[in-house]
Formats: C-alpha cells, sequence, structure tokens
C-alpha cells in the first residue's frame, strides 16, 4: 500500500532535535566490507569514508551512515512509489503521454487501476503535486514534445533530503549515501544491525497508537505483514495478533467502520482486497507494551518499544537496557593500615570477586594508562590505531552495562603514584550525590574515548558527557610507610573516604617458628612473634603504626618456608626500611654482632640473631624445644 507521502514526511520534519543527536561510530572490519558494496566509489576507514567522483573526492563523517538509518523507512516508501512509476513509464510510449496521465483530473491505467483506491489517489497526488511530496523535485520536466523525465534515483532524493534538518551545502552526499544503502541490501542489514543504538530512537510518539502506526506501516511497506494474514480467514473481519486480542481489523473501506480502530489504514492486501487497521490503544499498559514487543521481535528485531515519561520510543533495546533501574551506593573508599593487615583481603570479602577490576599503581602510571588511549595495532601489513581502554573505562563500561550489580573498581596502593595528576579530569567526577553517582559531569573531550564508551555502551554517552554511575565504587589500598610513596593532596582526599584496617592477629596463620635463642631453640607462634615481640618493640622505638607487622604480611603459603620468609623478606623490610635510622633501636632488636644485613642473612635461621630484650621476649612466650639429650 501506499502511504501518503506528505504525512510519512511529516515525521522527519517535525521531529525535535534530539531524535538527530547521533553518536560517534567506528566501523569494524565487517562493516568496512558490507560499506565498501555501496554503489559508490568508496573506502571505509575507522570513523569516516572517501568517495571518489570523477576527478574529485570527499571525505564524509561516520554520522552520514546513521541519517541513511533514521531515515530508511521514508526510503522504503518512496521505492514503492518508484515501482509503480516505472511500470507507467514502461507501459506508455513515451513522456508526453506519461506527463498527460499523471496530469490528468481523471487519470486512469490498468497498472494504477490495480492498485487499491487509497494507494491510486496518494500516487498521482506524490506526482502531480509538489505539496504531497514536501515540495521535492519534479519528476516530470518540460511539456509537449519537449517533455523529459528525471531520474528516480535524483527525484527520490530530493524529497529524502526535504526531510532532513540538514543545509542544502551539505546535502548532496548525504543523499547519495542514504540512496546508495538503499540499493545495496547487505550494506542496510549490517547498518541495521550494528549501529541502531547509535541513533536516539527511530521514532518517538506523545501517542501510542501513532507509534504503532508508524511502525506497521513500515512493515507493510517492506511487505512483512502479509503472512502474518497468509491463513487467516478474510471474512471474520477482526484479527488476533499472537496473544493481543482483536489487534487487526480488515475492512473493504479505506475507513475501519468501528470506532476502536485507527482510520487511517497501515496496509492493503491485495489478495482478499482488504485494509488493514490496527486497533487503538495498543499500548495501553507495561504488560500490553510487552505482548507487542514479542510479537515484533521477529518482525523487527533490533528494536523495542519503551514507554518513557509519558512518550512512546521505539529505540535499540542495547540502548535502553542501561536505563534500567540501575544499583545505588557508590562510593570512593581508601583503606590504609600496616603492610600485612590484610587491606586487599578486606575489599574481597565485602565485593563480589565477579565485579571487580584490578589496578595497581605505581610512579610510572599516566592518566592514559588509567583511562586509556590510542595504541598501535597491526592490521594485515599496515599499522593500525585503535582506543585501548584503561582500567577505569573498563570498570565503567561493565557498570554501564549491568546496572543490576554493583561493580568495584580496586586501586592497590594508591599513593605510589601522583594520584591526582592520574585521574586528570576524572578528578571532578568524585564528588558523588546520595545516591552514589557523580554530583558533576565532565565533556569528553578524547573523540576516540568517546567513541569507545558510546560503541560499547549501546550509546550511553551519546551527549558526550562523562560520570560516574551510582553501581560503580572506587575502592583502593594505602600504606604511606612505603618509601616509595606520593603525597596526596587535601582536595583529593577530600572525595574519599578512610578507613583504617587495626592491627589484628585473631586470624593470623597458625605457623609455629622455632628460633635460636640465647638458651637454645624456641618454639613460638607466628602471631606472638609479630605481635608480642616485634611489634611490642616497634612501639617502644617510636615506630609509626603504619610500619609495624600486620598479620598477613607473611602469608600462610611463604611461611611453610618460614626460615627463607623471616630473613628474605621480614628481615630486610626492619633492617633496611623500619630501622634503617635509628641504629640504636636495630641493636636492641637484633644481635650486635651483625655489622651488615648481609651477615644476619647468612647466620639464621642456625645461629641466634637477636638482641637480649628480643631474645627474652622470645623465650617468655615460646616453650623451649628440647635437644635429643633432654
Amino acid at each position: 500500500m501506499l502511504s501518503e507521502l506528505s504525512t510519512i514526511g511529516q515525521w522527519y520534519q517535525n521531529e525535535p532535535s534530539e531524535g538527530w543527536h547521533f553518536d560517534e561510530i567506528a566501523f569494524d572490519d565487517e562493516a568496512k566490507i558490507a560499506f565498501e558494496k555501496l554503489n559508490l566509489n568508496i573506502k571505509i576507514f575507522e570513523h569516516s569514508a572517501r568517495v571518489d567522483i570523477r576527478n574529485n573526492h570527499t571525505y564524509v563523517p561516520g554520522h552520514y551512515f546513521l541519517y541513511a538509518l533514521k531515515v530508511q523507512p521514508l526510503v522504503t516508501l518512496l521505492h514503492k512509489y518508484m515501482e509503480v512509476f516505472d511500470a507507467l513509464k514502461s507501459d506508455l510510449s513515451n513522456p508526453e503521454d506519461l506527463a498527460a496521465l499523471i496530469n490528468s483530473p481523471s487519470p486512469s491505467n490498468p497498472i494504477t487501476d490495480a492498485l487499491d483506491q487509497y494507494s491510486k489517489i496518494n500516487f498521482y497526488q506524490v506526482f502531480s503535486d509538489r505539496e504531497k511530496r514536501l515540495r521535492g523535485k519534479d519528476i516530470i520536466n518540460g511539456s509537449g514534445a519537449s517533455t523529459s523525465l528525471r531520474s528516480g534515483e535524483d527525484f527520490i532524493r530530493s524529497v529524502i533530503l526535504k526531510a532532513l534538518p540538514v543545509p542544502d551545502v551539505s546535502s548532496d552526499m548525504l543523499g547519495q549515501i542514504i540512496y546508495s544503502f538503499s540499493q545495496c541490501p547487505e550494506a542496510l542489514q549490517t547498518l541495521e544491525k550494528k549501529y541502531y543504538p547509535s541513533i536516539p530512537y527511530l521514532f518517538k510518539c506523545s501517542s501510542g497508537d501513532e507509534l504503532m502506526f508508524r511502525i506497521l506501516s513500515v512493515l507493510g511497506w517492506e511487505g512483512k505483514l502479509e503472512p502474518l494474514f497468509e491463513n487467516i480467514d478474510s471474512s471474520i473481519g477482526i484479527i488476533d495478533w499472537k496473544e493481543i486480542s482483536g489487534a487487526f481489523k480488515l475492512s473493504s473501506t479505506i475507513i475501519p467502520g468501528n470506532i476502536s480502530y485507527i482510520d487511517e489504514p497501515v496496509h492493503y492486501l491485495p489478495s482478499s482486497c482488504k485494509y488493514i487497521h490496527i486497533r487503538k490503544d495498543l499500548l495501553n499498559d507495561s504488560t500490553e507494551i510487552q505482548q507487542v514487543n514479542e510479537a515484533l521481535s521477529n518482525l523487527w528485531p533490533e528494536l523495542t518499544i519503551f514507554e518513557e515519561n509519558s512518550e512512546f520510543l521505539f529505540k535499540s533495546s542495547a540502548r535502553q537496557k542501561h536505563s534500567a533501574a540501575r544499583k545505588t551506593g557508590g562510593s570512593n573508599r581508601i583503606i590504609y593500615g600496616a603492610p600485612g593487615t590484610g587491606k586487599s583481603h578486606s575489599i574481597e570479602q565485602s565485593t563480589d570477586e565477579k565485579f571487580i577490576i584490578r589496578t595497581v599503581f605505581h610512579p610510572e602510571t599516566q592518566y592514559s594508562d588509567f583511562v586509556g588511549c590510542l595504541k598501535p595495532v597491526m592490521e594485515e601489513d599496515r599499522v593500525a590505531y585503535r582506543f585501548r581502554p584503561g582500567a577505569f573505562t573498563e570498570a565503567l563500561v561493565k557498570a554501564i552495562k549491568d546496572p543490576s550489580n554493583t561493580y568495584s573498581l580496586v586501586i592497590e596502593e594508591i599513593n605510589r603514584a601522583p594520584a591526582a595528576a592520574v585521574f586528570g579530569e576524572i578528578f571532578q567526577l568524585l564528588d558523588r550525590k546520595p545516591d552514589g553517582s557523580s554530583s558533576y559531569q565532565i565533556d569528553i573531550s578524547d573523540p576516540d574515548l568517546l567513541t569507545y564508551l558510546n560503541t560499547e555502551t549501546g550509546g550511553y554517552f551519546f551527549a558526550g558527557k562523562l560520570f560516574i554511575p551510582s553501581n560503580l565504587s572506587l575502592l583502593a589500598t594505602m600504606n604511606s610507610s612505603d618509601q616509595a610513596v606520593m603525597p596526596l593532596d587535601t582536595a583529593f582526599k577530600r572525595r574519599w573516604s578512610f578507613e583504617y584496617v587495626e592491627l589484628n592477629f585473631d586470624k593470623a596463620p597458625t605457623q609455629v617458628l622455632e628460633l635460636q635463642t640465647s638458651e637454645g631453640v624456641f618454639k613460638i607462634t607466628w602471631a606472638d612473634f609479630a605481635d608480642k615481640v616485634l611489634n611490642h618493640m616497634l612501639k617502644e622505638f617510636r615506630v609509626p603504626e603504619d610500619r609495624m607487622i600486620g598479620p598477613f604480611f607473611l602469608n600462610e603459603t611463604e611461611l611453610q618456608d618460614w626460615q627463607s620468609a623471616l630473613r628474605g623478606k621480614l628481615f630486610v623490610y626492619l633492617w633496611d626500611d623500619v630501622l634503617r635510622h635509628k641504629t640504636t633501636e636495630r641493636a636492641r632488636l637484633f644481635s650486635t654482632n651483625f655489622v651488615t644485613f648481609g651477615e644476619l642473612y647468612n647466620s639464621f635461621p642456625k645461629a641466634q640473631v637477636f638482641g637480649l630484650e628480643a631474645d627474652t621476649l622470645i623465650r617468655n612466650l615460646g616453650t623451649a624445644v628440647e635437644n635429643q639429650d633432654g
């Protein structure tokens, strides 16, 4: 059926500006192969294309391809009109006869007489009245013997461009691209499969009836409605559509004759000579919307109907799913304490490992490592550049795509890098609303980052604003005793909450050590040795608490070979890091027989290596090991 072209054109002419806010898109290999089959001398790059025109060329942005996707329904209808026009052109002997028929007050021809009445009226009006074709170009020029015909492509392109809110200076190439997609099914299918999420919506209406009229009209032009009525007795009149009772009414006249159905038909069935009308209020509540979406799933699988703010939208489900109810409570927390207190372990206990993205800061960490940047990759025999996400971007994408779960970006050793510099502009996003989302948004100044985010999230960042969602927490560990630490400035620290992990040996490994003392070998647990010997003495030495020994400074695996763990990790930490500038105190902990760490290292565990005070504590807390003589 030939729907009224001017009405369909107004869908686009009356579209608010938000409907044309397209995302940046990238073309992968599949898209490049498909789009280079367009009837254009075209070369596709990652974000744009080059089109050669005779001895000239032009570069066009990826957005041009999204226009082709947005207005494809109009293009489909225009081709239906041109099919009838081309049939008339073949039937009549010359352009003069065709012009006379088109402009006749009572046109009649076997080809158009075979059309339904509604389609016939619309056909002749479109080609005789410029207002009925959005003031597009005349397809018939001149009169009498000088009558000539414009090409169908030129005619279709002129009408398309009248529907688009673009200036004439950029319209010619845009028209060629849109028309070329309509002539290349493979390229069009690829465009629909990959890039529907990059346009805000295909249709947006304040009325559910208007939205259903648009959707089913397009399906009718594409020939997808006929199969629904193949085995239906057309004399019944009222037809169900899967679970939807009385969805369609078949009528021999253009008017349905029933106030429960929309007056204008969405399609015409030549086999039964019946018009198809759709029932009003098909989208009356969420249950009916779900039923309609299920019925549409095989006819238009890429798009789904949603109701938002009392309006009805037909758009990509990939774009919409991120706006589902999102978990709240995202926060910024720094967990700090002495080495080995279990800071990382405490994070694992409070979060699900499936939803953790982990990174480690070091003195060379930069913004590009944390957020991401372009990096070279080999593509066949040439070097190309692609955006590679950092830990922050990876966590952000996962959180956006999965609103039902809470994600955590864990930053180990946050103060080993210049944190404020690594965060860069993200610093501004750390202020949180009560629900855990960013209080402020920032412009995404990096086009490669914007393209990556929109490609991965189905256009969630189409407005070009960056923010942290409410279901993404930033958790960091910090040990200020590390000699390589960088100071955290006050403004940065203000945006974090701090959680101190105290020294608690209740769950420390239970490994028993056997240490040489001045009175022989004594057994002592790791917990007693670390807490009641070492930490006891470090407190007396006025050593800051964050430099003391935590219960997991040596883990269970390391303590299986405790001799090597003590001298290779624990003793070197105490000698070089904690007591480097406290020689008097070092002589109280370790024997004064040792001038260098190497001497201490080589003497343990066979010799007695501890100073008098430490030796006494070990003997008081431990148990003597009897020798073979008892």
